[in-house]
């Protein structure tokens, strides 16, 4: 450590010292040491540190306490030869830091800790000798690492690949404020009222928007607001059948406003229903009475509705009003997606429905109640996938629940309706997990390519493919399955004895390159199963009915693939889909606890995504051969991201299973390292497309994924919804 520095290691809680100098004993939970003392952890503030230790038996974690953060930024520190080594970019208002003996024994010890500030050279000394060690082993010879460089060099400017280097370990920055996306995105963007004027004036049409909405047991102010705010809406074409107790300021309000039409409540879904029946609009708009519409709502809308005329249903992103009356908890809402819809009612407070569709499908009826209006939308997208999204946030709740008993009536009813059902269950409050029951059982082909490797896990050294099959043999519940692994040829002998004791076919890859896509494809074509899961070798199974909630998704028509939940060794989340971000893939909460539920359910219930990771990925047969397979273009990466965006290409979707769970022993701190060449491929391939994700909203941060907003984005994101009123 430097002199300069000054800083020390002291013990903060639950620890003792033993008598040899380096060893320790934990005496509670949370064994922590402190640096000290604090002037010299403050003047360490926004600065790059190289921290390095010596442990046994513990796994340190270094935890960086932040002015204003309720929560310390954690990082585990690298195992290395030797010790841990790592960069680390201390964020401004550094106030504490710490570092966490977690899974430590009784006694561990923890020697040789050292913190120095890193200059850009250092740190991309150190990071590119990181990427190094971490390439496979066939890719650090000279010839190799001469062709990547120069790869490198001909797709990135030379000081592009410096910043990527020396901006290594950057901590993430605390998410910027709703208040903040209020001020610098939505409010500049907003039309005025002459310009609304005009946007009005050019609309070829003008459709009677019908909202619908009962009193239920609000308060008449909320009423009177919520009224309130449709009167200022900038559209004018609009009615409101209210459903009420008539009392005499309701009377003087509907006198005074002729847009408004009083029915008697008979029992909430009757009177929703017989104001369906009079609704004279093209479009209804079920209104909870305790939402606001913002002025430009309908507006909004409408001019929606002319682009796209044939959209049957249409619905916006949403927010809460909190006691104090000022907006927070923003839902900023993913494009159509159906089986995040089965997850829980995400359309949310202000949808627009196709008014004689809405009738066709039976409106409100009497079993919905509590749920009127998520099972209207359910049982309404069964005929249509015409649905679109305005995001933009156009509505304000006070609340947002939903009676769970009624949304269970209403997921059921859609099971029974699209393929039969087999359970749903409540996961959180809004949040559910809809199982059909599948009404075949395939044979599934879990195809492994394998280098017959070792790994480190839990302490102990193992042979990964043959742990990976003694979990899939004697953990998963599914009986028709067959495993198919793709060696190179050179399995141990001990390896060898897992393959046949597990029965397992074995195919070898005899081609002198590393292409894991072309490996795949041949285990693909050597199975037999109408189902194939694509599996890597270092996965163990949690859940033992991983495959049954699989499958229960790949056979909902219209779904290609489908990948599960996946988790680190120490418990912490390592897929819960993919996401792009510059037109590139990255893993949406990496690094998250594993029972994070995520933003608004994201890794808690099923959602759609653009893609799944390939270390573990389910599709038919025929889907995966109508495509040509994987693209063995893709010798190393991209190559299962390509495969979920090929098959959308042909009009199927990507489902993230959060019921079914595994674990994936990648290190954790891997330096993913991408072969130039591939990325410029992936690029021209799909760049284009990839420019936003339909999935993960634009105003939120990319490095990385986290559903948090950033304001590096909100320029972005102000000129779409500045180009969305032009």
């Amino acid at each position: 450590m430097r002199r300069r520095e000054a800083l020390g290691l002291y013990p903060l809680r639950d620890l003792r010292r033993v008598a040899d100098g380096g060893a320790w004993t934990a005496t509670g939970p949370a064994p922590t040491f402190a640096f000290g003392p604090h002037a010299a952890v403050a003047a360490l503030s926004g600065t790059r540190i190289r921290l390095r230790s010596r442990p046994e038996a513990v796994h340190p974690v270094l935890a960086v306490a932040v002015e204003g953060e309720a929560e310390p930024r954690r990082y585990r520190l690298t195992p290395r030869a030797g010790g841990t080594d790592d960069l680390i970019r201390l964020p401004p208002g550094l106030s504490a830091l710490r570092l966490e003996a977690t899974e430590s024994g009784s006694g561990f010890r923890l020697d040789a800790v050292t913190v120095e500030r890193a200059g850009r050279i250092e740190a991309g000394l150190v990071s590119a000798r990181t990427i190094l060690e971490r390439l496979p082993p066939q890719e650090r010879r000279p010839l190799r690492l001469l062709r990547r460089a120069f790869g490198l060099l001909r797709s990135v400017p030379p000081g592009e690949i410096w910043r990527r280097l020396t901006c290594a370990a950057a901590t993430r920055r605390p998410p910027a404020r709703y208040a903040d996306w209020i001020e610098t995105v939505e409010t500049p963007a907003l039309p005025s009222a002459q310009a609304a004027a005009a946007l009005l004036a050019a609309l070829p049409d003008r459709p009677l928007i019908s909202a619908l909405m009962a009193e239920g047991s609000v308060g008449a102010a909320d009423l009177s607001e919520a009224v309130a705010s449709l009167r200022a809406q900038l559209y004018p074409d609009w009615e409101l059948l209210l459903v009420a107790k008539v009392s005499d300021p309701l009377r003087a309000l509907a006198a005074e406003e002729p847009r408004l039409r009083l029915l008697s409540p008979e029992g909430l879904t009757t009177a929703l229903d017989a104001a369906l029946a009079e609704a004279r609009g093209s479009f209804v708009a079920p209104m909870p009475p305790n939402a606001r519409l913002a002025p430009q709502a309908l507006l909004a809308a409408a001019r929606r509705l002319a682009a796209e005329p044939r959209l049957d249903m249409l619905y916006s992103d949403e927010d809460r009003i909190g006691a104090d009356g000022e907006r927070r908890d923003p839902h900023f809402k993913p494009d159509w997606s159906p089986e995040t819809l089965e997850a829980g009612f995400y359309t949310g407070g202000l949808a627009l429905y196709r008014t004689a569709l809405a009738r066709a499908v039976g409106g409100f009826p009497a079993e919905s109640a509590g749920a009127e209006t998520y099972d209207l939308t359910l049982r309404l997208t069964e005929r249509t996938d015409r649905v679109g999204h305005i995001p933009q946030m156009l509505c304000h709740r006070r609340e947002a629940g939903i009676d769970p008993e009624a949304a269970i009536r209403a997921l059921s009813g859609r099971a029974h309706r699209t393929g039969g059902l087999g359970s749903v269950r409540v996961l959180a409050p809004g949040h559910f997990a809809l199982r059909r029951e599948p009404r075949e059982r395939p044979l599934v082909s879990i195809v492994i390519p394998t280098a017959g490797r070792d790994s480190v896990i839990g302490g102990r050294t193992i042979d990964l493919l043959a742990a990976c099959l003694a979990s899939l043999r004697e953990t998963s519940t599914y009986a028709s399955i067959e495993i198919v692994a793709v060696d190179n040829g050179d399995l141990r002998p001990q390896t060898r004895a897992a393959v046949e004791r597990h029965s397992v076919r074995s195919v070898t890859w005899d081609k002198p390159v590393f292409n894991v896509a072309a490996k795949m494809n041949l285990g693909a074509r050597a199975a037999r199963g109408e189902v194939i899961v694509f599996l890597n070798d270092d996965i163990a199974v949690i859940t033992p009915d991983w495959i049954e909630a699989m499958l229960a998704l790949i056979a909902i028509p219209g779904v290609g693939a489908v990948g599960p939940r996946l988790l680190f060794e120490d418990g912490s989340l390592q897929h819960a889909g993919v996401v792009f971000g510059e037109g590139l893939p990255d893993h949406v909460c990496r690094g998250r606890p594993g029972d994070d539920p995520g933003y608004h359910g994201s890794s808690l219930a099923n959602r759609n995504a653009l893609a799944v990771t390939g270390a573990c990925v389910m599709v038919r047969r025929a889907d995966f051969e109508a495509i040509g397979g994987f693209d063995e273009g893709y010798a190393i990466n991209y190559n299962d991201i390509d495969l979920c965006l090929r098959l959308g290409e042909r009009g199927l979707r990507t489902v993230f299973c959060a019921e079914a769970s595994l674990y994936h022993y990648e290190s954790r701190n891997r330096v993913p390292t991408v072969d130039p060449a591939e990325q410029a491929r992936f690029r021209r391939r799909w760049g284009a497309r990839l420019a936003r994700d339909p999935y993960y909203p634009e105003p939120f941060g990319i490095r990385p994924p986290a559903y948090e907003l950033d304001a590096e984005r909100f320029p972005a994101a102000a000129r779409r919804m500045i180009e969305a009123w032009r």
